[in-house]
């Protein structure tokens, strides 16, 4: 890398912290409340029963916007019968961006529910605001997802290589 590339490269990362154009929200499945926005997005986006690695994500949001010093908890239903099987306290955020580990012991469709309490807002300090997701868990080895990203676009990416090189040979 050049110097002046390196330079400019510098630049642009700094304008982007100091202009607070880099944002870190998730992005999945999203209701609005009021004037909030919830996302959720688990991943892997089709959890596997007995993976200790699920991780269920959630952003909070005021108009697009973080926000600060919240208390979140959560529940977990199955959907069916409406039983809880999993809950997690209230616990202090510093920031509406939130990651919760979470093992599914079973396949089946379940509820995910986040409870939110924001500090400062009249309505929502006391009573916390409420969004529930939907959420499949399988047993398949492989997500979707993940075989597509990791498998079957590099497979893809290799053959149309393959084909192009021939092309160019006179070979194809």
């Amino acid at each position: 890398m050049s110097k002046l590339s390196f330079i400019v490269l510098t630049i642009c990362i700094i304008v982007i912290i100091q202009t607070g154009v880099a944002y870190g929200h998730f992005f999945g499945a999203t209701k609005n409340i009021d004037n909030y926005q919830i996302i959720f997005a688990p991943n892997p986006s089709t959890p596997i029963a007995g993976d200790n690695s699920t991780s269920l994500n959630f952003s909070v949001l005021e108009n697009n916007a973080n926000i600060y010093n919240i208390h979140a908890a959560m529940v977990v239903t199955e959907k069916q019968s409406g039983d809880i099987i999993g809950q997690i306290p209230y616990r202090f955020q510093e920031f509406s961006d939130i990651t919760i580990p979470y093992t599914f012991n079973d396949t089946g469709t379940y509820v995910v529910t986040l409870q939110t309490r924001i500090a400062g807002d009249e309505k929502y300090q006391e009573d916390p605001l409420v969004a529930s997701f939907d959420i499949s868990v399988g047993n398949q080895l492989i997500p979707f997802d993940e075989l597509m990203l990791f498998y079957v676009a590099p497979a893809t990416a290799a053959i149309a290589g393959i084909a192009i090189y021939l092309h160019s040979k006179k070979k194809l």
